[in-house]
């Protein structure tokens, strides 16, 4: 039977010759599940029921569903058939887990219509992604779009993970309001990442404590080195400005370091 079928072969044309190999090998390698991770995945015993797509996050030494905006706890992807696993034996209720590469997230479109190439990030939906429009920790680029008629709806996108901060979307005042609500929710969220929150206010609280004890200082120097001497009031008043834009440093070097302490 072998050697009728090499020698039918040998004497077809071309395209008949790729058309035979390819029934072969369809008969020998039966076509599997669809593939819904580009990556390779790992386990991870998760004692809640997930579904695949849904967003993990870490919560202090365990893991849970993201239900949280733009959170800075995101972990990975849950996914059923990645394109390679590392599986533990031995791991009860053991889950397939992916943080790189591309796979299949559910989405939401709450926080606004989805397009290829945006930024999208946790979403208040558990589980759920949405798109990014601000400043924050984002899962990572979208390969395809989602707008549904219906903001509510969910669904499934490919997307490039890339779990990091994100900067430049949004308007400072918008991000400054959005970092003051995260950081008021995470002590009751995530109890761990509140500390830099925490970090953070201190900053603000310290830079402003010294640049207006500063000022304050040079202020009451000032008016009396005027008052005993007048003809010196010109070199005075310069060097009052010269302070004042110095406490103004203090106070942005305090806020930038604020900042940087939110989003690294």
């Amino acid at each position: 039977m072998i050697n009728k079928l090499t020698t039918s072969i040998l004497k077809a044309k071309l395209p008949q010759v790729i058309l035979i190999s390819f029934v072969i090998f369809l008969n020998a390698n039966p076509v599997s599940a669809q593939i819904d991770a580009s990556g390779v995945a790992f386990s991870l015993p998760i004692d809640f029921e997930v579904s695949q797509g849904d967003l993990l996050c870490e919560s202090d030494s365990n893991y849970k569903l993201c239900d949280f905006e733009y959170s800075a706890d995101m972990f990975g992807v849950v996914v059923d058939a990645p394109a390679a696993e590392f599986e533990s034996r031995g791991l009860e209720n053991a889950k397939l887990i992916i943080t790189k590469d591309k796979a299949l997230v559910r989405a939401t479109a709450i926080n606004g219509p989805i397009e290829i190439g945006d930024l999208v990030t946790s979403s208040e939906i558990v589980g759920l992604a949405q798109l990014a429009t601000r400043n924050g920790y984002v899962l990572g680029t979208a390969l395809e779009a989602f707008t549904p008629d219906n903001p509510e709806d969910t669904g499934e996108i490919l997307v490039s993970l890339n779990i990091h901060p994100s900067t430049g979307l949004g308007s400072s005042g918008t991000n400054l309001v959005a970092a003051l609500s995260q950081g008021l929710a995470s002590p009751l969220f995530e109890p761990l990442s509140s500390l830099r929150y925490i970090l953070a206010a201190m900053m603000v609280l310290i830079s402003f404590t010294l640049g207006f004890v500063f000022f304050g200082r040079v202020a009451k120097t000032g008016v009396e080195a005027i008052g005993r001497n007048p003809l010196a009031g010109r070199m005075i008043q310069l060097s009052v400005i010269f302070n004042i834009l110095v406490t103004i440093a203090i106070l942005l070097a305090g806020l930038g370091i604020a900042y940087l302490i939110l989003v690294l």
